[in-house]
């Protein structure tokens, strides 16, 4: 490896990767900097008054207790599905093909705002499309219950959303775990007559225990800084959490109160470190999961009797999060008020007629589908130069530099995006308002999702290629554009494909870098809710589903070679 390192320090290209990879670190650890000099010395001095004007402040107790329950009572409940939902599909005979291994990710192209927004349709006490008929049929069973007590504007609604949410986050990261997984222990507890739950309970979770602590953490992180679902439904219900907090902070204080903000911002990071402390310590008490091979092939659990009712499980869930909630949004979106009565004859593209006419919703929607493909094609094409030049410096070097470009995924991001915020929207970039201010924060916020898709592809090109190359007197920029790159693409196209659909619904981040001079979907979103224009919100919503699904599923085709390997990552 020496000569080829060698090969690459006197190359020109060398010279622009270590540009690039100075550029994303400056992007992602000068706002986080921020953040900790803001909230220590906000006014370039120690200022215990804001401090403690910060949490003194009569609602923020309320806030923090509810953000609290939201993550432990979703983190409780996500984990088991998303861990048992892995473990069907990768250890038992419940999976069908590569068609098993998609139908959980799926949510993943739904965008959480685009999930509120059915599941408020589907569920609303006086509206929805489900309410009315399950009330009848508990009525009709003898149960009499109140309209308000399936109401998705509450806390079991808010619950029930965070948890679809998040299960997908944790089925990736704890199906990845499974896959290579040494299937030894499971088949000696088959052999001494351990039963299918026991063997999952048993062995199975604990020999990955290292995957559950970790989507345990991701979970945590989500609900944390989760900004669309309680913004969309909890106000509604008078539930307020911390994102919510601390966007009103910032838009409905005058003057805004960045200080406090910024404070809560950090605090928020501090939690989260010590969090990811505490995880990491269990961890290690807890021992190592027992890894096999490449070339082990477990012999798969048989479900008997149960193999169909857990691929049924499968497709209820699958029903839930995304085929549900797009009928109800695209069906509104027919309709020229939201209603529970289904007139045919009132159906019509009126609300589509509507966003082509009015000039800031089509300004919403050409910023969001630009910033979409630049940030995208940004954020893939160099994560998969970095991933490259990090696998060539190899050791220490290559997980250091690994590490950096996945701190983002540890930080809310409407904890980032105040951030941002800080560092360039005031003097001397005076950034503020313009939509290269959203293209920054969103460069740095999904990079770590580019980084996982991008190590991944790239782990599948070996060095004899580039040895090749070199041999052959090809420069190391030659070498990327004839022999990496077109290796990687497909993986890269993957990354493509689930990173567009998180920043095309984008909400977290926009809610505090967008407004009326920069405007994006996830700022359009808000306003139409705040208006109560719930059929030109369907419609929006309907827009963000079908895009999403078209641009994914034409990627996917054509990173269909590297599918397993390129899908097991999640977005916020």
């Amino acid at each position: 490896m020496q000569p080829v390192r060698a090969w690459i320090a006197r190359s020109p290209f060398a010279l622009a990767v270590a540009v690039l990879t100075l550029g994303m670190l400056a992007l992602i650890f000068v706002p986080i900097a921020a953040i900790f000099v803001k909230a220590i010395f906000p006014e370039g001095q120690p200022a215990s008054d804001l401090w403690i004007a910060t949490f003194g402040a009569p609602d923020l107790l309320a806030a923090a207790r509810n953000t609290a329950f939201i993550a432990l009572a979703t983190t409780a409940i996500a984990v088991p599905i998303g861990v048992f939902f892995a473990w069907l599909v990768e250890r038992t005979d419940a999976r069908w093909g590569a068609l098993s291994r998609l139908l959980p990710v799926i949510p993943l192209l739904l965008p959480p705002v685009a999930l509120s927004i059915g599941w408020l349709f589907l569920a609303d006490p006086r509206a929805g499309f489900l309410a009315s008929p399950v009330l009848a049929a508990l009525r009709a069973i003898g149960l009499d219950l109140d309209a308000s007590s399936l109401a998705i504007q509450s806390w079991p609604g808010l619950v029930f959303l965070y948890v679809l949410f998040n299960v997908p986050h944790v089925y990736v990261v704890a199906a990845a775990a499974f896959s290579t997984l040494d299937p030894s222990l499971e088949e000696a507890a088959r052999v001494f007559g351990k039963g299918r739950l026991a063997c999952f309970a048993g062995v199975s979770v604990p020999a990955i225990r290292h995957a559950v602590g970790s989507s345990a953490l991701l979970c945590v992180i989500s609900s944390l800084g989760l900004y669309s679902i309680p913004a969309l439904l909890g106000t509604a219900a008078r539930i307020d959490v911390l994102s919510v907090y601390m966007y009103r902070l910032l838009h409905f204080a005058y003057p805004p109160r960045i200080g406090q903000a910024v404070i809560l911002g950090f605090a928020l990071v501090v939690l989260i470190g010590l969090i990811w402390l505490l995880q990491r310590r269990i961890a290690a008490q807890a021992g190592h999961a027992q890894i096999g091979g490449m070339g082990i092939r477990p012999n798969r659990i048989a479900l008997g009797g149960w193999r169909w009712p857990a691929r049924a499980l499968l497709l209820v869930y699958v029903a839930l999060t995304s085929v549900l909630p797009l009928a109800a949004l695209f069906l509104v979106s027919l309709q020229p008020f939201w209603t529970p009565a289904i007139r045919p004859a009132d159906l019509s593209w009126g609300n589509y007629a509507d966003f082509a006419a009015e000039p800031q919703a089509r300004a919403s929607i050409m910023n969001s589908a630009v910033l979409a493909v630049l940030t995208t094609t940004v954020v893939v094409l160099v994560s998969g130069i970095l991933a490259i030049h990090a696998k060539n410096l190899g050791g220490m070097r290559e997980k250091s530099l690994g590490l950096a470009t996945k701190i983002p995924s540890a930080i809310p991001h409407i904890v980032f995006a105040i951030g941002v915020l800080v560092v360039f929207g005031f003097a001397p970039f005076d950034l503020s308002g313009t939509w290269l201010i959203l293209f920054l924060a969103y460069l740095a916020v999904y990079f770590p999702q580019a980084s996982i898709a991008a190590e991944s592809a790239v782990q599948q090109v070996g060095n004899q290629l580039v040895e090749a190359s070199r041999v052959f007197g090809a420069r190391p920029g030659r070498t990327f554009r004839t022999v990496q790159l077109p290796l990687i693409l497909p993986g890269l196209a993957a990354g493509w494909a689930l990173i567009f659909t998180l920043v095309v619904g984008e909400l977290n981040a926009a809610a505090i870098l967008s407004g009326p001079r920069n405007p994006v979907i996830g700022y359009l979103i808000l306003s139409l809710f705040d208006n109560g224009t719930y059929s030109q919100l369907a419609a929006l919503g309907s827009i963000i589903g079908v895009v999403s699904g078209i641009t994914v599923s034409a990627a996917l085709l054509f990173a269909r070679p590297r599918f397993d390997q390129t899908a097991r990552f999640g977005g916020n």
